[in-house]
C-alpha cells in the first residue's frame, strides 16, 4: 500500500493495541475525531519526547490539515491534556486499606501497572513545567493519605516531596523487560579504562539476574518506612517530646 501514514500504519497495523483505544482495520486513514487524534498522539509521543511534538507533526501523520486538528483541540496543551487525562482515567486506584501503609504500597503497584501498560504516561505528568490535571487525579489521593497521618505545612510539603521523587524516580528506573538489557549500558564500554570496563561487563550479567517485582518490593517497603520515619519525627518535634531512634 502506498500513501498510508506512518502513524496511520501504527494505528490500524499494531499486533498489540493499548489496552482500551480502538484500532481501525485496513484501508484509508481513520476518520478524524477526538478519540483517533488522542490515539495518534499516543503513538508519536511513544516515538519522540514530548519538546519534539506538534501539532504539524501530528496532522502530517494523520494525512490531515494541522487547521483541522485545531478544531478539535484549540492548542498543543489543550490536546496533551486530553492525552493525559485518556491514559490516568486507567489508573486503577487502591481500595481502602487496613492501615496508611497498605493504601500507600497499593497506590504504589498501581502506578506501575500502568507506567507498563503506558510507558508514556510519564512523559504525560509534566511538561513545560506544568503538571497535568490527570496526574494531579491520580497523585492526590496519596497526598491526602499522607496528610491524614497529622503532617501540615513544611512538613507535609517535605513529606510530600520526598515520597514522590522517591517514588517515581524508583520505578522508573526498574523498567520491564525486554527494555531491561545491557545495549545502552556497554554502548560505551570503550569510552571507560580497562578495570572500569571489565567491573561492569562482569556486573552486567548478574544484573540482567534481578527479580524486577523483588526489587519493587524491597524499595516501595524502604520508601514506606521513610514516610514512617518523616511522620515519626514531625510528631515528636510538635510534640517537643525526643522521638525513640530518631
Amino acid at each position: 500500500m502506498t500513501g498510508g501514514s506512518k502513524i496511520g500504519d501504527r494505528m490500524t497495523l499494531d499486533a498489540d493495541p493499548k489496552p482500551g483505544l480502538p484500532v481501525r482495520g485496513r484501508g484509508r486513514p481513520p476518520r478524524l475525531s477526538r478519540g483517533t487524534i488522542i490515539q495518534a498522539a499516543l503513538v508519536l509521543l511513544d516515538e519522540m519526547s514530548i519538546d519534539r511534538f506538534s501539532m504539524g507533526l501530528l496532522a502530517k501523520g494523520l494525512n490531515a490539515g494541522v487547521m483541522t486538528l485545531y478544531n478539535y483541540f484549540p492548542s498543543r496543551d489543550d490536546l496533551l491534556i486530553a492525552v493525559a487525562d485518556e491514559i490516568y482515567s486507567r489508573f486503577d486506584y487502591p481500595a481502602k486499606g487496613s492501615c496508611w501503609q497498605d493504601e500507600v504500597r497499593q497506590w504504589l503497584w498501581a502506578t506501575v501497572d500502568l507506567f507498563q501498560r503506558y510507558p508514556v504516561a510519564m512523559k504525560l505528568s509534566l511538561w513545560d513545567g506544568h503538571a497535568s490535571p490527570g496526574w494531579l487525579r491520580t497523585w492526590i489521593p496519596v497526598v491526602e493519605l499522607i496528610r491524614a497521618q497529622g503532617l501540615t505545612g513544611p512538613d507535609l510539603a517535605f513529606a510530600v516531596r520526598w515520597f514522590t521523587t522517591s517514588a517515581l524516580g524508583f520505578i522508573t528506573s526498574q523498567p520491564p523487560p525486554p527494555e531491561h538489557n545491557n545495549k545502552r549500558t556497554t554502548a560505551h564500554l570503550h569510552a571507560l579504562t580497562a578495570y572500569e570496563a571489565a567491573l561492569l561487563q562482569d556486573l552486567q550479567h548478574d544484573l540482567l539476574q534481578v527479580d524486577r517485582k523483588a526489587a519493587l518490593t524491597y524499595g516501595f517497603t524502604h520508601i514506606i518506612a521513610g514516610l514512617e520515619r518523616i511522620i515519626a519525627e514531625a510528631a515528636s518535634a510538635q510534640s517537643g517530646i525526643p522521638g525513640e531512634g530518631l
